[in-house]
């Protein structure tokens, strides 16, 4: 049994990692190419599109789970979004990068939409094919895979442009994203049982979108997890500029976000997987109330960088600090994610949730450069601690009661045999 879950494991990582890297790559790597290429940072600043389709891919996730609950359901939409987002790879391996920008952010475009509703797709079979004790060694996969994935869509990738050009780097992320597809014959998604009284035989009307607020406790969770990701966030997305004012040269900021940053990441990912922490994990209520507490030290210690020089060590803990604490935040994040996912809505409540998760930080990384100019980066980073503060007092008052996810109490997916 034990060889049968961890097999689930890989092949769902592995999926997931596959379906990550050409998003990295888009996000991170191909602006840099386009820059070599001669292109404006207005022209470039255009690709930050591609990542909409990746926030609104609640509005078609209703489509995905009609007829969710029947075998092999998501399965095939993983194939076929993953092939397709392959192909279309492969079709973009014979653009010229550096005289048809229309058609590259075409296929950029289309293949982010593909991309998200694959994503859809291999997390709903993550939220149905593992129970409540095996969500926490599942999200910590997944985190794994996505910090894996970065690293080789940010720096591998880039890194084979610059050595064999645009046709093999395509050609290469094709084969990346396709041999993968051939592992879904190793996971087995059953037909199941319909959730009492909420999955309808007609299938899922959009109107399902709003059944999910109805819920015990829905609201509470939602606006939750939608402030917490503000803090952790913004000083992710401000770190890089305030390396640059503190005076720091490109290569170690390169080598503090990129390579150091990206590897406590992953070794965070890997922690996460251990039966110990696995245990702790069990108890969904305090390891979330102390993801909150942790985010706000974390967030704390750019205090006394931003008032003191020649501290210089202390960039290397923030920094280890920081990633550890948005890895973290991820993984406990994703298992309550997939606990408050209803059976047969798994699709909607994933993207609805997801969406709550990064909206709170991309409205706060928008106004972060606006604030820091009116405040300077120490007032910045003391507002930030105060709001961490405050969001651990709201937290510790919210997440209470009830409807919060426990051992012998989240709902469990019975499967009917085949």
């Amino acid at each position: 049994m034990k060889e049968r879950f961890e097999k689930k494991y890989v092949v769902l990582a592995l999926l997931f990692m596959a379906k990550t890297i050409p998003q990295i790559f888009f996000m991170m790597a191909l602006p840099v190419i386009l820059r070599i290429e001669g292109y404006s940072l207005k022209t470039i600043g255009l690709l930050q599109l591609a990542g909409v389709p990746f926030l609104l891919k609640f509005l078609w996730a209703p489509l995905l789970d009609r007829k969710g609950l029947e075998k092999n359901h998501y399965k095939l939409w993983a194939l076929f979004t993953g092939a397709g987002c392959g192909l279309l790879i492969v079709c973009m391996a014979f653009l010229n990068v550096g005289g048809q920008f229309p058609l590259v952010a075409g296929f950029v475009v289309v293949i982010s939409f593909v991309g998200s509703t694959q994503d859809i797709a291999i997390s709903a079979l993550y939220i149905k094919l593992l129970d409540y004790e095996e969500r926490g060694l599942g999200s910590s996969s997944k985190i794994f895979a996505v910090n894996l994935a970065t690293i080789i869509g940010s720096g591998f990738f880039l890194l084979l442009y610059n050595h064999f050009g645009w046709r093999s780097t395509m050609l290469g992320m094709a084969v990346s994203i396709l041999l993968p597809l051939a592992l879904l014959g190793a996971v087995r998604e059953n037909r199941q049982e319909r959730f009492d009284g909420t999955a309808r035989q007609g299938g899922i009307s959009w109107s399902s979108l709003l059944t999910f607020f109805r819920g015990h406790g829905m609201l509470r969770w939602f606006s939750l997890i939608v402030l917490n990701s503000i803090g952790i966030f913004a000083v992710f997305f401000i770190v890089k500029p305030f390396l640059v004012d503190y005076g720091v040269d490109p290569d170690t900021i390169a080598f503090l976000v990129g390579f150091y940053g990206m590897g406590v990441a992953v070794l965070v990912a890997m922690a996460t997987g251990l039966p110990a922490i696995q245990k702790y994990m069990l108890d969904r209520k305090k390891v979330y109330l102390g993801c909150v507490v942790f985010n706000a030290i974390a967030v704390a210690l750019f205090i006394p960088l931003s008032v003191l020089d020649n501290v210089f060590f202390l960039f290397y803990i923030a920094m280890a600090l920081l990633n550890t604490a948005t890895t973290v935040s991820s993984v406990i994040s994703g298992v309550l994610v997939m606990d408050f996912s209803r059976k047969g809505f798994e699709s909607i409540d994933y993207s609805l949730q997801m969406t709550g998760i990064h909206i709170g930080g991309m409205v706060m990384a928008a106004f972060s450069g606006m604030i820091v100019e009116q405040t300077g980066y120490p007032l910045f980073f003391v507002l930030l601690t105060l709001v961490g503060v405050g969001l651990v007092v709201l937290t510790f008052s919210l997440f209470r009661g009830e409807w919060i996810p426990r051992a012998g109490h989240a709902a469990v997916h019975q499967e009917i045999p085949d």
